[in-house]
């Protein structure tokens, strides 16, 4: 009886751990949709167009993803008036040949699961290093894109910079940097579960200067640490709806300069 009451307690335990590695690992967590969303912001609609780059301001988007609760997945895109957009894609499934990049089963509802390679949002784009090189996804594109793998929510932090940083981020991004380099050697390939993790630790590492964040392994805790960085604005696409809200001391700032 002893022996059987151990066994079974020692079979719970590793139940217990095995559950607790793999949600690690996976990078899953549970939760409502955009859970750091903060009360006092106020909702406005968004316009799509406002999406398209604008060749008279850079701009830094980190994305974050949710899968009807759970984050998912986290993106990043960045448009320089000099060299264009650059998409950061961290063991991710945008136009990814092997289809279900980073995941044995292929489910729909995981962050690597690549519905179509003859998806219209993706057909010409080239991917490297989880970097997108060719026809990197515009926000309404990878948005679409998101709708049609059962994305429920998207956060979308976005940050105006100068063109200085969006080019030295830019290069960066797209070649790394060696162990000569002042912050180190640097590269854009990432496991599974890890593009968080990936994204927190290039925007302390590079981005210091414009969002200050320290290394989160969840997604929405990236998104906890971004909303406190006074974002340009923050768009939120929730089951096909598209709104975008501006920090409270923004609105205020606005308001008084208009007295």
């Amino acid at each position: 009886m002893y022996c059987m009451q151990t066994v079974m307690i020692n079979k719970n335990i590793l139940t217990i751990l095995f559950t607790f590695i793999t949600l690690t690992l996976t990078g899953c967590c549970f939760h409502r949709t955009c859970p750091m969303l903060p009360k006092t912001w106020n909702a406005n609609k968004c316009n799509t167009k406002s999406l398209e780059d604008n060749n008279k301001q850079a701009k830094l988007h980190v994305m974050v993803m949710y899968n009807e609760g759970p984050c998912s997945h986290v993106a990043l895109r960045l448009y320089s008036q000099e060299k264009g957009p650059i998409f950061w894609d961290p063991a991710g499934g945008f136009a990814n040949e092997q289809g279900n990049f980073g995941n044995d089963q292929g489910n729909e509802n995981d962050e690597d699961y690549e519905l179509s390679i003859n998806n219209p949002s993706n057909l010409n784009s080239i991917r490297l290093n989880d970097i997108i090189t060719k026809k990197a996804p515009s926000i309404n594109e990878y948005l679409e894109w998101r709708r049609i793998i059962h994305t429920h929510a998207a956060e979308i932090f976005e940050f105006n910079i100068s063109e200085t940083e969006a080019v030295n981020l830019w290069d960066i991004l797209r070649n790394g940097t060696t162990r000569s380099h002042p912050k180190g050697k640097f590269h854009t390939n990432a496991m599974g579960g890890t593009c968080g993790l990936s994204i927190a630790k290039f925007l302390h590492r590079f981005a210091e200067y414009i969002i200050k964040v320290n290394s989160a392994f969840y997604p929405h805790n990236l998104a906890r640490q971004l909303y406190k960085q006074n974002p340009d604005r923050v768009i939120i696409y929730r089951d096909g709806q598209l709104d975008y809200y501006i920090p409270l001391e923004n609105v205020n700032l606005a308001y008084q300069k208009m007295k």
